[in-house]
This record gives structure tokens, C-alpha cells and sequence, in this order.
């Protein structure tokens, strides 16, 4: 594919893909291009792929200026990272929104026992003003259709 000298922002904008570890927009054209080739690491920005990441630093929109540290390690398909005997090194959802992100802080762990859901039926109203409501909504209803 042969490069253009002028590229249009909002084309490329619309265009881009996130690097799948820091989340740098990737135009189209070079995912393209590293498909072609049979590059092995395509979905990562040029950043990524060349220097091993420490920390990632970046605003994000509700959190704020955070500070991410990638897995150096083994990653599943998912990209979640993996320990040395294959399972997963701290099991969690990442508030981040990197998967292989080890920061504590935004490690949202699961618990593994669900707490109990109270399945009683409380009534708060009485039975007979419930009846008298409920009349009273079909009253108005057909008030509101018949106008």
C-alpha cells in the first residue's frame, strides 16, 4: 500500500484502533499493512512493541491521572495475565480498562461466594389502599383517552 503525504484528521480519527496495551490510536492503514506482513504483534502500537512498557501514565475520564504497570509475563487470549503454573495472576476486573494491568488499585476483585438475597415479599402498603390506587389509575386513564 503506497503512503499518502496528507491524511486527513478526522479520517484518521474515525479510523484508529487502540493498541491493546496502552490504548494509542493505530490507524487502519497500518493494521493493514502488519497484517500483511504476518507481523505477529499487530494489534500493539510501534511504543509497545519496541520498548518493554514500566508504567503507563494517562488522564482517564472519570479517574482521573492514573498510573497503570503491564504484566511482564505470559497473557491469555483475553489478554489477562497469567502466573507461572498458567492461572491467573490477581483475578479481577480492571477499572483501568487495561486487562493486563497488575496495579492493585485497579484490581476490582470478584468474591467468590455470593451473599444471600433476601427473598421475602415486604409489603409496605396496605392491601385495600393498593386496590383503592390502582382504581384510581384507571380512572385516569380513561379520563386522559376520553379527552
Amino acid at each position: 500500500m503506497p503512503r499518502k503525504k496528507t491524511v486527513d484528521e478526522q479520517e484518521l480519527r474515525a479510523t484508529d484502533y487502540a493498541c491493546y496495551q496502552c490504548g494509542q490510536g493505530i490507524p487502519a492503514t497500518t493494521i493493514e499493512k502488519r497484517k500483511s506482513r504476518g507481523d505477529e504483534n499487530w494489534q500493539l502500537c510501534a511504543d509497545c512493541v519496541r520498548v518493554e512498557t514500566r508504567c503507563i501514565t494517562y488522564i482517564h475520564p472519570v479517574l482521573g491521572k492514573i498510573f497503570c504497570y503491564p504484566h511482564k509475563g505470559e497473557l491469555d487470549e483475553l489478554w489477562r495475565p497469567l502466573d507461572d503454573t498458567g492461572g491467573l495472576f490477581r483475578p479481577g476486573e480492571r477499572v483501568c480498562g487495561h486487562q493486563d494491568c497488575v496495579n492493585v488499585r485497579h484490581i476490582k476483585k470478584h468474591t467468590a461466594t455470593p451473599k444471600p438475597v433476601n427473598r421475602e415479599v415486604k409489603t409496605v402498603v396496605d392491601p385495600e389502599e393498593l386496590k383503592l390506587a390502582l382504581l384510581e389509575a384507571k380512572k385516569y386513564d380513561r379520563k386522559k383517552v376520553g379527552a
